[in-house]
């Protein structure tokens, strides 16, 4: 369609001219974008404000426009049967992903990139920016050497999980927990928010995690800081050891864990009762409950006396076995070491030595 024609019945800026026929100029108010595209430059330097501080390789922009664009520009063409050009939201995010990568010296990526940038038009053409940046992922470690800090941490009243002012963008209640310990400081390091974790197993509040540590995975969302070294955090009797990776694994590895159990029996034992729970070395274990059901394997056990009443046990199972159940024989667990032994027994404390994926 020659320029004069379409010029005629519309009004259209430089930019949405020469998306329909060719490079032209009208110092007129455009028809379709109303003044939009006269000021990409600016647009530009509000994107590049937006991400200073954020580490990146790779960036994507997208936008969403009122209505009230798309409408224009699907009439205009409409009537002058004009197809197979780029829309104007094709053209915005492409001029703007243009214009940033030279300014700051990096790539679009389509599939995975660091950071998206969002545009939100609306019918006045004001423009609202929001950028997020692609979660990273650490595998990691931990060890505990002090009775009374639980694994895990309530989330935060106020938000819910979610992430606020008060509670420092963890998501949690507080940090005096394994979890909290670990949060906390990925926030400083990554300026991301609410972590999330994957736990592989876990232990009471009054265990040690000894050996060469509970494995554990965890996610940091939004982070501003994503080249990271491996990282050592420490903090009331915890050690946790982190090293990025690229993904979390979609199934839970399996995993093998030795525990030192301390038992206490109801009535008094005696040695040859006591041998009763070698039968448990290689046999499985069938439980049951209200959310699920399975078998556990225990590969080897010791026994060792304490007085009349109490005994430690030192078991190596499958990942997963509740211990206080085998021990009591709750859950309708079989076989259990009450049941073994003909008399209630509790487990006062438990202990993990190691965990091991196999």
């Amino acid at each position: 369609m020659p320029k004069k024609t379409l010029l005629k019945q519309y009004r259209l800026c430089k930019h949405c001219l020469e998306r329909h026929i060719s490079t032209g100029k009208s110092s007129r108010p455009c028809y379709i974008c109303r003044g939009l595209m006269d000021n990409l430059g600016a647009i530009a330097n509000n994107i590049l404000a937006a991400v200073k501080g954020f580490e990146f390789d790779t960036f994507l922009i997208g936008a969403t426009l009122s209505t009230q664009l798309y409408e224009r520009e699907d009439t205009m063409r409409a009537r002058l049967k004009i197809r197979g050009r780029a829309n104007i939201k094709h053209y915005l995010t492409r001029e703007l992903g243009i214009r940033l990568a030279r300014l700051v010296g990096k790539k679009v990526e389509y599939r995975k990139p660091d950071i998206t940038i969002t545009l939100t038009v609306d019918k006045e053409n004001n423009v609202d920016l929001a950028v997020i940046s692609r979660p990273i992922a650490f595998a990691g470690v931990y060890i505990k050497k002090s009775r009374g800090l639980p694994q895990r941490q309530d989330k935060c009243a106020n938000c819910g999980g979610k992430g606020c002012n008060s509670c420092n963008y963890s998501g949690l209640s507080g940090f005096n927990s394994v979890e909290g310990i670990i949060a906390k400081e990925l926030v400083r390091i990554t300026r991301g928010q609410t972590p999330k974790f994957t736990w592989i197993g876990s232990e009471d509040q009054s265990s040690l995690v000894l050996g060469s540590g509970r494995p554990f995975y965890v996610r940091v969302f939004n982070p501003k800081k994503r080249k990271l070294k491996n990282k050592t955090i420490k903090g009331n009797g915890a050690k946790a050891m982190l090293k990025m990776i690229n993904d979390i694994p979609v199934i839970q590895p399996r995993f093998i864990v030795k525990t030192k159990i301390h038992i206490r029996c109801e009535n008094a034992l005696t040695k040859k009762t006591l041998k009763k729970l070698n039968t448990l070395s290689g046999s499985k274990v069938s439980f049951e409950n209200k959310s699920k059901r399975g078998i556990k394997r225990l590969h080897s056990v010791r026994v060792r006396q304490l007085d009349s009443n109490q005994f430690i046990l030192t078991i190596v199972a499958d990942g997963g076995l509740m211990i206080k159940q085998l021990v009591g024989g709750e859950e309708y667990m079989k076989p259990n070491i009450s049941e073994i032994l003909g008399a209630k027994c509790e487990c006062i404390m438990f202990d993990i030595l190691n965990v091991q994926f196999q």
